[in-house]
């Protein structure tokens, strides 16, 4: 069930993990350049070791080819980026004059499954609803990237039948996907060099829940196979996006019924999910945790004892963040790769400054304060960043709460918390793949250093020690022993 995809990023729903994490191992090389897909938290992350199956990049000229993904599973991979440069035809006939580089352009198309009809499809999801849809994505990035991330509809919102209505499969979704396009951009807009989402352009589109499909109710899941959402992923990260698409369930029979619509989840899980999915079209790779065995938790992105589990981060927004009520804040690394994140909140320290020690405000938090450390161990030259997770308003009723036992052997909680992003040429982590470095015995590891407790790096010249660790404010101390 890992979907690992070369381009495409995937959220389907799961359970926990059976077996320790210990029993993760590396994944296999693929020869293609790697990249994330979105999964739902721990459940299958051994499979982060499958082979993967690639198709034609259509930047070559080569499209899609369904036949070729007709049985492909979900942990395949399918590569795709848009090849328009700039922004679309359409989008410059229809916001000439829009040069705020905050401003993301969104193309919607709403899906209409065979088992409902256009009018029923149209109550569910109504043009209001997704509006409301896209103000509280925006409001999300826009509070994440200190206003430099913002998503505006900018034509109007096409509903595409869906032919046998099935999304069970990539190539199903994908299937849906080429259809919302060519109600927007034309015929084989997915290869077209001049019509498509282009620079900071999205395609979005929605499917409607079945009836029952809700948490603890009888046809849980049941929606696409369990597949909340898919998006397209670039070959870099930043906020000028090259274009991309995403897929996400979104309304239903269930909570179309209440007058509040989004207080039901097949409403309000559309927040978190097709904030995800942007976050891959604007290249984010997921957060989880690196998994490394024996006594060394932060081995090299070259050894044989490591492997990453993939989206077992459900504090971060691009982790396993579907099992929150709310949506989980994005951790200070991956706002730093898309360029968003305030040069105030972030702290660097080097060997050549000294041993330092730093008061990191909480990650959600908006202060005057910091609320990234990235330390640099001078023998390997490795970033290791250092944020203090607190409680941001996302709830995990699913979960049982923080803190949260994934494995037998693992254990998720709120407190300072390590991590690294994955480099290029790694035989198990993909590049910009945002992994929590795990604390303590490998029989007993945990997300976070607690209040007094040191953290060494492999080489043993960098070494972090939290002093403190209040509701608000930790302080960290960063030496460099061994140098």
């Amino acid at each position: 069930m890992q979907a690992r995809a070369i381009t495409v990023a995937l959220l389907v729903t799961a359970t926990l993990l059976a077996e320790p994490l210990a029993a993760v191992g590396a994944p296999a090389a693929t020869g293609a350049p790697p990249t994330s897909a979105a999964t739902s938290g721990a459940a299958g992350a051994a499979g982060a070791a499958s082979d993967r199956t690639t198709v034609d990049d259509p930047r070559d000229g080569t499209a899609l080819d369904d036949a070729a993904l007709d049985d492909t599973a979900l942990d395949d991979t399918v590569r795709w980026q848009s090849a328009v440069t700039g922004s679309s035809d359409r989008a410059r006939s229809t916001l000439r004059a829009q040069t705020d580089r905050s401003v993301h352009r969104v193309d919607v198309a709403v899906a209409t499954p065979h088992w409902m009809t256009r009018n029923r499809a149209a109550q569910l999801v109504r043009n209001a609803d997704v509006d409301a849809l896209l103000s509280k994505v925006s409001a999300y990035w826009s509070r994440q990237s200190g206003a430099r991330i913002r998503f505006v509809r900018s034509s109007d919102i096409e509903r595409v039948d869906t032919g046998d209505g099935s999304c069970t499969t990539t190539n199903r979704i994908l299937r849906q996907v080429k259809r919302g396009g060519r109600a927007h951009y034309g015929a084989d807009w997915i290869t077209s060099r001049t019509r498509g989402p282009g620079t900071r352009e999205h395609l979005v589109v929605l499917f409607p829940y079945l009836r029952g499909d809700r948490p603890g109710g009888p046809r849980e899941g049941d929606t696409c196979d369990g597949t909340l959402g898919l998006g397209s992923l670039p070959s870099t990260a930043g906020r000028d996006n090259p274009g991309g698409w995403s897929f996400s369930l979104f309304g239903g029979p269930d909570g179309a019924t209440r007058s509040a619509r989004f207080t039901h989840p097949q409403y309000a899980t559309a927040v978190s999910t097709l904030a995800h999915e942007l976050g891959h079209n604007m290249g984010l790779e997921h957060s989880g945790v690196g998994w490394c065995t024996g006594g060394v938790p932060d081995r090299s992105f070259t050894s044989s004892r490591c492997g990453a589990v993939e989206g077992l981060d459900p504090m971060d927004l691009m982790g396993a963040d579907f099992a929150a009520v709310g949506t989980a804040p994005l951790s200070g690394a991956q706002r730093k790769r898309l360029g968003v994140l305030p040069a105030a909140d972030v702290v660097t320290v080097t060997k050549k400054g000294g041993a330092r020690t730093v008061r990191l405000d909480a990650r959600h938090r908006s202060t005057s304060r910091p609320t990234l450390l990235r330390a640099v161990d001078p023998k390997t030259g490795q970033y290791y960043y250092v944020e203090f997770r607190r409680p941001s308003g996302a709830r995990y009723p699913s979960l049982g709460g923080m803190p949260w036992r994934a494995a037998s052997d693992y254990t998720v909680a709120y407190g300072v918390t390590v991590s690294r992003l994955g480099r290029s040429g790694s035989t198990w982590a993909y590049p910009g793949e945002h992994l929590v470095v795990p604390m303590g015995k490998e029989s007993r590891r945990h997300s976070n250093l607690s209040k007094g407790s040191s953290f060494t790096t492999r080489s043993g010249a960098l070494r972090l020690t939290v002093r403190s660790a209040d509701d608000g404010v930790a302080t960290v101390r960063v030496t460099f022993p061994r140098t």
